[in-house]
């Protein structure tokens, strides 16, 4: 399957990030916020999501986010269509259960 320039997609980076030191830490934590003041959600523990209305777009956060990894971290990023993301099955304590994806007009608000 090939993704044009202008296909929605979701960006998920999965990170391991060392925490021995106090400024592993600071870096840590400061990685965690500056993914956020991006506009990322927190997905799970060390993985946070985002929604890009092309894949142009979401190159060039991805290149903003190998210009911020920490020290000794490792960082994985993730190239999701929205249809991909659609079949997203998450489960919890033993129960299936759905991701609800937001209506459209409600990412943006």
């Amino acid at each position: 399957m090939t993704i044009g320039p202008y296909s929605a997609m979701w960006i998920f980076v999965s990170f391991d990030l060392p925490t021995v030191t106090k400024e592993d830490r600071r870096f840590a934590t400061g990685f965690r916020n500056q993914l956020i003041d991006m506009g990322f959600s927190m997905f799970q523990l060390s993985i946070y999501s985002y929604y890009l209305t092309s894949k142009d777009i979401a190159v060039t956060v991805a290149n903003k986010i190998r210009r911020i990894v920490p020290p000794n971290g490792h960082v994985s990023i993730f190239f999701i269509t929205d249809k991909q993301f659609g079949m997203i099955k998450n489960f919890y304590g033993g129960k299936r259960v759905s991701l609800e994806i937001p209506e459209q007009g409600l990412l943006f608000e």
